[in-house]
């Protein structure tokens, strides 16, 4: 006898989470753990790399929503989490890490979107490309997959091409470290505004030569997703075409502030 599989657990309309836990990621970047405020726990079910949605109604003349992917993985009970970056003129972001505190709560609508791995349409080897807090869905892409590598529903293998500023700005960098260790788990750092080469990272912009050496050999097996600034991402996009990779197998995802 076939067992259904359950149907994914998801409080209808606006959820009211509480900050039970926030982690200084860098000197302008914090991670906020979430529990449902009433039962605890994660209130969910959702797939690495998807986001919630927020409301704010105090913290401008009007409501203002943004959406934030979770840097948690469902394998994670209990909780989920977003990684908040300030960012220049952000007003959510910046209102965030100014002002969220422990036991807050915030409204919230989801889990939301398609940014994730599909075992039924993305090929074997997954190849992400992030930068700064553009890494938050990657984190809980390798995060849930990381330890399932060639099972059913899972990637054979994934590379993840990080770009941040300095070694000031590392997000989820004890994570990131970690998870290279891993057989079939491939992370590649470049610091745009630090020369840190000697040190095992990239320099530089992830552009079309960091590209052509990072990539080289993937494109008949990948399936490729990127999430950053829009340069980058059309830029990644540029270059996968000119590789014939096809439309099917790239995909982005972006936010606002």
């Amino acid at each position: 006898m076939t067992t259904a599989t359950p149907a994914p657990r998801r409080k209808k309309g606006w959820m009211s989470l509480k900050v039970t836990k926030i982690e200084d990621e860098t000197w302008d970047t914090k991670t906020f753990y979430l529990e449902d405020s009433v039962d605890n726990g994660c209130p969910f079910d959702y797939i690495a790399g998807q986001y919630l949605t927020l409301r704010f109604d105090k913290i401008a003349e009007k409501a203002v929503v943004r959406s934030y992917t979770m840097s948690s993985s469902p394998n994670q009970a209990g909780f989920s989490a977003l990684t908040i970056k300030r960012v220049e003129d952000g007003l959510v972001s910046n209102w965030m890490c100014d002002n969220l505190k422990l036991g807050d709560e915030v409204r919230a609508l989801g889990p939301i979107g398609k940014f994730c791995f599909d075992p039924h349409k993305m090929r074997p080897h997954l190849v992400m490309l992030g930068a700064g807090s553009g890494v938050t869905p990657f984190v809980s892409i390798v995060r849930e997959y990381a330890d399932k590598l060639g099972q059913e529903g899972a990637p054979k293998q994934m590379t993840l091409l990080v770009a941040y500023r300095s070694k000031l700005d590392l997000i989820s960098w004890p994570d990131l470290v970690a998870f290279n260790k891993v057989p079939g788990v491939r992370i590649i750092t470049t610091l745009t505004r630090e020369d840190a080469r000697s040190e095992g990272f990239l320099h530089g912009r992830p552009e079309i030569p960091m590209l052509k050496e990072v990539l080289a050999g993937t494109y008949a097996d990948s399936s490729y997703m990127t999430c950053g600034p829009e340069a980058m991402m059309e830029q990644f996009v540029d270059f996968l075409k000119s590789q014939e990779v096809p439309a099917e197998h790239i995909h982005l995802e972006s936010f606002g502030n």
